[in-house]
């Protein structure tokens, strides 16, 4: 079983760098590309004094895309964040301290774990964990705004800003499928380390439709109407598409065990996120992070409450270091190698630097872990936004399975 599982997990790390970036369409100048790339255009009429009389002169104006507030937004929170991505725990749903006087392992909780947050217990030593989680991510909203209405507008005429507003409406779909690799290794009975390998396949479609709101009616020397329109009517549309996949950011893990007593569980964690995922096809957030973080728990009959505070040093970026919290509790119940478990998370980041959007992002995280065999686990789990803040799913569902050895 073991040889399977480590021959099958390198086969598939194969393929996919091999399929690294095959559709690649550089996803993070994508909207920019709407209406030829070279922005909006407008055509302006203006009447110009010269000393044979008033003439009427037409010139074609491009409205650059980045001018628009929500464009703005929108393309900071994807080329930011749209690389980070919820991650599983890598602790493992078994835990186990090898008993040295009977020469066995023996399991140190009943609970199988929280799902997206990490408890104090270690793996236990020379034991292997291998997991392996689908997650599913259709962003619908920016800052509370819906992404299949997104409206923008920006004032064509600085002098008169009741008139001549140019407005873009957005119908905006993006999609991730996400599927996480991972294993970890216990060194010893107080130290792990993990590692985990995302695959990520980016969907990314844009319509785009514009107009003019409020145009002035004044009539020029020539007749012309004087102000802003387009040639080709009323408005005028655009759409644009791409896809991408391959891996995403690295993980690694360093987890050990600091002390265990009969009232807390304590350990301290550095989580080292490289830059191997692509920025330009939002596989990654081109930034190496470092995040050592503390993690507390205890688990109290079959009752496991935990918390993890973490903050994240990003390398590149200003402004985007954050804090990071998760707390909640899972409980765990069944009878002989049928056990289950149900754990409930508070998920937190917050950035350091007040930002434009994404400054504060909470989540609530729910899930069921149930173990058929000893050994062996699968898990579904549901994340769901608290707040509005940054680029935001209606619910993120994630499923996997888990393999100890």
């Amino acid at each position: 079983m073991t040889r399977y599982t480590l021959s099958t997990f390198c086969v598939l790390l194969i393929i996919t760098f091999s399929i690294t970036n095959s559709f690649a369409n550089n996803l993070s100048s994508l909207i920019t590309s709407l209406y030829g790339g070279n922005g909006v255009p407008v055509t302006k009429v203006f009447e110009e004094e010269r000393p044979t009389g008033g003439i009427d002169v037409v010139t074609t104006v491009q409205v650059s895309l980045d001018s628009f507030l929500e464009i703005q937004n929108l393309n900071s929170e994807l080329n930011s964040e749209k690389g980070s991505f919820p991650v599983s725990s890598t602790g493992g749903g078994f835990t186990f301290q090898y008993d040295r006087e009977l020469e066995v392992f023996t399991r140190t909780t009943d609970s199988l774990g929280p799902i997206f947050a990490e408890r104090a217990t270690t793996l236990g030593e020379k034991k292997i964990n291998f997991g392996f989680s689908y997650t599913y991510i259709d962003y619908s909203k920016l800052q509370g705004k819906d992404l299949h209405n997104l409206k923008s507008i920006v004032f064509l005429d600085k002098k008169q800003k009741d008139k001549n507003l140019l407005q873009l409406d957005f119908d905006v779909n993006v999609k991730t499928n996400l599927f996480s690799f991972y294993g970890t290794y216990g060194i010893t009975d107080r130290w792990d380390i993990s590692m985990l390998v995302p695959i990520l396949q980016v969907q990314f479609d844009v319509d785009s439709t514009a107009s003019i709101l409020n145009r002035t009616k004044e009539l020029g020397t020539s007749g012309k109407t004087l102000g802003y329109s387009f040639d080709s009517g009323e408005t005028i549309s655009d759409s644009v598409s791409g896809a991408s996949t391959g891996i995403g950011d690295i993980f690694l893990r360093s987890k050990y065990n600091l002390f265990t007593s009969e009232w807390i569980d304590f350990t301290s964690a550095l989580d080292v996120k490289l830059q191997t995922g692509n920025e330009n096809e939002l596989l990654g957030t081109g930034r190496t992070s470092i995040k050592p973080f503390l993690i507390f728990s205890k688990s109290v009959s079959r009752f496991t409450p935990h918390f993890n505070l973490g903050y994240e040093f990003n390398s590149g970026s200003e402004g985007q270091d954050r804090i990071v919290y998760t707390t909640g509790v899972d409980y765990g119940f069944g009878k002989g190698n049928n056990h289950f478990s149900i754990a409930s998370d508070i998920i937190g980041r917050h950035k350091v630097e007040n930002a434009a959007v994404g400054n504060n992002m909470i989540d609530f995280s729910t899930g069921f872990k149930w173990s058929p065999r000893s050994g062996m686990l699968v898990f579904v789990n549901v994340q769901i936004p608290l707040n509005e803040d940054g680029l935001r799913a209606d619910w993120i569902p994630t499923a996997g399975y888990e393999l100890n050895f």
